[in-house]
């Protein structure tokens, strides 16, 4: 795979379909709507994706999915990185455990869950069942934009 012919960018909604398809082979839950914005890492098939819900006027990143084909390449930091730098607030996500130290090399920061917004900890109390998931946060700051 040639880095320079990959594309980054958020999907059109009428092209939610497609990283639909994706989420069913390569992650085998959940599913993008049009209420979402979907962002993708992509040559001429998508080899990552994932999601920026609005909850109650925050913003939280989920449905983060690389095809195993081409995992261990930082494609998925490229993305997410992507995502993060067109934000102008709070970014929150609710990662497994494994993947606390990627999502901190990326800037995010283990957060309470008491101190999550109210609609967050309660979609947080609904996720988090077997296995556990965390509670982190990215906090935009002026020297990251």
């Amino acid at each position: 795979m040639d880095v320079k012919t990959l594309q980054c960018g958020e999907l059109d909604k009428l092209q939610i379909p497609l990283v639909n398809q994706f989420y069913k082979q390569v992650y085998k839950k959940g599913a993008a709507n049009k209420s979402e914005r979907v962002f993708v890492l992509k040559t001429n098939q998508i080899i990552c994706a994932a999601r920026l819900k609005e909850v109650d006027g925050n913003k939280l990143l989920t449905g983060v999915a690389c095809d195993p084909a081409y995992r261990h390449q930082g494609l998925a930091s490229q993305l997410i990185q992507y995502i993060l730098r067109l934000q102008t607030e709070t970014v929150y996500c609710f990662p497994y455990p494994h993947l606390q130290r990627f999502y901190q090399q990326l800037g995010f920061q283990l957060l309470s869950a008491e101190l999550l917004p109210a609609k967050l900890a309660e979609q947080y109390s609904r996720y988090n069942n077997r296995p556990p998931l965390l509670s982190m946060s990215y906090k935009v700051s002026n020297s990251t934009r």
